[in-house]
């Protein structure tokens, strides 16, 4: 779906082995005692947009979430996705209009991800009819359904992910990696 799509965007190029930086942040004497010792390497995840991310919560289920955020160029700079660039046309957006967050659990316990798209200044009717178009073009069974008091668009993927989501102004909110209504309902209820 277009929602586990940009998901998928933001976790690779805010991985480190993704965009590796051009200089070591650790100097090679100190990466080898730390690989001796067992210790890992401290991962920085991007936080360009904490407006976005405060909207996500902070732990779901007595699991902490981490959380990171990332302006357009960022995360669809290594992106081809033709189906988002047509979806930012419809809008009359580019990338620098678009930001995502994120919030997970690494260890996946939680068994939810929660996802903040914001196409600023997006008409909130205009961006629920792409994004269900965009979904079912890529072949997701599309329906609406009620759930933690809200009426959300559930997609399920033809590998059988499912994510749910809802427009709120210029903002699409959701859940994603969750393996059931249940589970979604009591995330999406955490939700604005």
């Amino acid at each position: 779906t277009a929602t586990t799509e940009i998901y998928t965007l933001s976790l690779h190029d805010a991985l480190p082995i993704s965009s590796p930086s051009p200089e070591p942040s650790v100097a090679p004497s100190e990466s080898a005692a730390a690989a001796a010792s067992g210790a890992l390497p401290s991962i920085t995840l991007p936080n360009q947009d904490t407006n976005l991310e405060a909207i996500l919560p902070s732990s779901f289920g007595g699991v902490t979430l981490t959380k990171l955020s990332m302006k357009g160029e960022q995360f669809l700079g290594q992106s081809s996705s033709t189906d988002f660039n047509k979806a930012m046309s419809a809008l009359g957006l580019t990338a620098a209009d678009v930001s995502v967050a994120v919030a997970a659990d690494m260890t996946g316990k939680a068994g939810v991800t929660f996802i903040a798209i914001r196409f600023a200044g997006a008409d909130s009717g205009k961006l629920s009819q792409v994004f269900q178009a965009a979904s079912q073009a890529s072949g997701d069974v599309v329906s609406s359904v009620n759930l933690g008091g809200k009426d959300v668009i559930k997609t399920k993927s033809t590998n059988g992910d499912l994510s749910y989501f809802y427009i709120k102004n210029d903002t699409v909110l959701g859940v994603s990696g969750v393996k059931d209504d249940a589970t979604a309902g009591a995330a999406l209820a955490v939700l604005p």
